[in-house]
């Protein structure tokens, strides 16, 4: 039977072949339609937010209501990227027809109740409420209708460790109006990323009564997502989103109180401005 590490190898593999083997069409009609230059110096800045359905925490089969910020800025006349529930907030340094990349960063809430779910909200250094996690985004899209996406994010509040979150979609436009997005998802994590969330210490397992357990890095999560948004007019959108992601680390919480099951449902919308920029 094939290893985490070498499934997680087999399938980053084919996320780079594919990206790589995979025709160059409408790359050029995209650039002419979508990445325009522009005269103006006036930024595009869409504010928004998803509110989402989602398990407690990593690993929870009871479910609360949360959701996500959306911010981004941009140049008049520059192109409008598709943004997906996941994805970190970032700014792209480095920004062609069909590639931008640069600077992330995104939030991994808790609400409170991941330390009540192992039992040791009393115990000091325990429990993850709250996770921020700094990084970098590369994103390409080998057509117009083909989008990948790599994340690589370290936690450098509350857990700890490295995460690396792949995504590729197939994006479908019907009309100017619409927009729909399909496609699978794979996580990848460090030992010590693993063991902020599944890792179960001494001190755990005397309060929880179950065995110690230590995680290893490798395969994180794999899944996939559907997207569906509606451009009501330039200014206005909305959105909705169906996610499922399957935890691949086999800690006994899941056994004690959990599933590795995960199912979460978004609903967003974003608005959009003209922000001036004084000339001289």
């Amino acid at each position: 039977m094939p290893t985490k590490s070498a499934t997680a190898c087999g399938l980053i593999l084919g996320f780079t072949l594919g990206a790589c083997a995979y025709p160059q069409l409408g790359v050029a009609q995209e650039a002419t339609q979508r990445s325009a230059p522009s005269s103006s110096t006036d930024w595009v800045v869409t504010i928004g937010g998803w509110g989402n359905f989602a398990p407690k925490y990593d690993g929870s089969d009871a479910y609360v209501f949360g959701g996500n910020p959306i911010v981004d800025v941009r140049r008049i006349g520059s192109r409008e990227w598709l943004n997906m529930p996941r994805d970190g907030i970032g700014y792209a340094l480095i920004e062609t027809a069909n590639f931008r990349a640069g600077p992330v960063g995104t939030i991994r809430w808790g609400f409170g109740t991941i330390g009540d779910q192992r039992g040791l909200k009393e115990v000091a250094g325990t429990g993850i409420d709250l996770s921020i996690e700094l990084g970098a985004f590369a994103e390409y899209w080998p057509s117009d209708f083909w989008r990948t996406r790599l994340e690589a994010r370290n936690a450098v509040y509350g857990a700890e460790g490295w995460v690396f979150d792949l995504s590729s979609d197939f994006v479908w436009h019907p009309d100017d109006k619409w927009t729909f997005a399909a496609g699978p998802r794979l996580s990848l994590a460090d030992a010590d990323y693993m063991n902020a969330y599944f890792g179960i210490d001494a001190q755990q397992a005397q309060t929880l009564h179950l065995p110690r357990y230590e995680a290893s890095g490798g395969l994180h999560s794999y899944g996939a997502e559907l997207l569906a948004q509606y451009k009501w007019n330039e200014q206005f959108s909305t959105m909705a989103s169906l996610e499922y992601e399957r935890l691949a680390d086999d800690t006994p919480l899941f056994e004690a109180n959990g599933s590795p099951d995960q199912f979460t449902l978004w609903l967003g919308a974003k608005y959009s401005f003209v922000w001036p920029v004084a000339s001289d």
